[in-house]
């Protein structure tokens, strides 16, 4: 019964923060006045975006439309075809320092990658914007680099820009990660207060769009929307790697009592377990 890819898997008992960086629920305090939305930045010059999560699925516990299809990625545009934040595990993002702590070992400083971030950073200083510690250590450290590309069903490193904001001039945004057909990609938001996300995109704007033509052969004008999916780029890879992780571990029908605590936190998410053990947010 404790089988992966069951609908009437039973749990064993699952860990909850302080033990995990998942919480055991989302409290009322931690509710967004703002749900579907997010801002980056402060007062009026902040930016308001739609916000939801696109990435893997989670076999038949986590479905995103009525006819039971669980994998959202590709379909992360439109908005009503990808996660709502409301949807997916709420993670104590206090834990979250920017030094994947959780990961283990990062490794030591790659040279060659810095080749790559050193010439965005330089860009970037001339706005008086710099690049995250968080989002250096995921492109620079031997272990983190390409971590994602490891377990993210054919998505791939791809760090370019930075380029301007298509919601606001003075932001930039830097483009890390991408799918294999480019139908979604990931960009770090800089905001120009110096606040920082990651948000997503159908439209790679690295390049000019092309001609885009509607099922009657009219020209479709391109989008130019761009979606907040997560505060940070550790929380990004961590939210990231577990669905990751556990969506392989559904495949291969591993047993529930062979998961990681992390993992299993997650899936408690979506199928409550026979005994939770709720600990509370991480202490700061």
């Amino acid at each position: 019964m404790n089988e992966l890819g069951r609908p009437d898997i039973r749990l064993p008992q699952t860990l909850t923060s302080p033990k995990t960086r998942v919480l055991g629920a989302r409290s009322p305090a931690d509710a967004h006045p703002e749900d579907g939305f997010r801002r980056i930045g402060e007062g009026p010059s902040a930016v308001r975006l739609p916000a939801f999560w696109a990435g893997h699925g989670s076999g038949p516990y986590r479905p995103y439309d009525e006819q039971g299809r669980t994998f959202a990625w590709f379909q992360a545009c439109p908005l009503d075809q990808a996660y709502p934040l409301e949807m997916v595990p709420p993670l104590d993002e206090e834990s979250f320092v920017g030094d994947f702590a959780w990961f283990g070992d990062i490794g030591d400083p790659l040279d060659h990658r810095a080749a790559v971030t050193d010439p965005i950073a330089s860009d970037l200083a001339r706005d008086g914007l710099s690049l995250p510690a968080d989002f250096l250590a995921l492109i620079n450290r031997a272990n983190l680099h390409r971590c994602l590309d490891r377990e993210g069903g054919g998505a791939w490193t791809d760090v370019t820009g930075p380029l301007p904001s298509p919601v606001d001039p003075a932001d930039r945004m830097v483009p890390f990660f991408r799918d294999q057909q480019s139908r979604i990609l990931w960009y770090l938001y800089l905001h120009h207060s110096g606040q920082a996300a990651v948000v997503c995109s159908d439209r790679d704007f690295t390049v000019e769009p092309g001609l885009r033509y509607g099922p009657d052969g009219e020209i479709v004008l391109p989008r130019r929307e761009i979606f907040w999916t997560a505060p940070s780029v550790e929380i990004f890879a961590y939210r990231f790697l577990a669905e990751a992780r556990l969506t392989l571990a559904i495949h291969e029908k591993q047993r529930a009592g062979e998961l990681d605590p992390e993992l299993l936190a997650h899936l408690a998410h979506y199928v409550p377990s026979s005994s939770s053990e709720d600990c509370g947010r991480m202490p700061r």
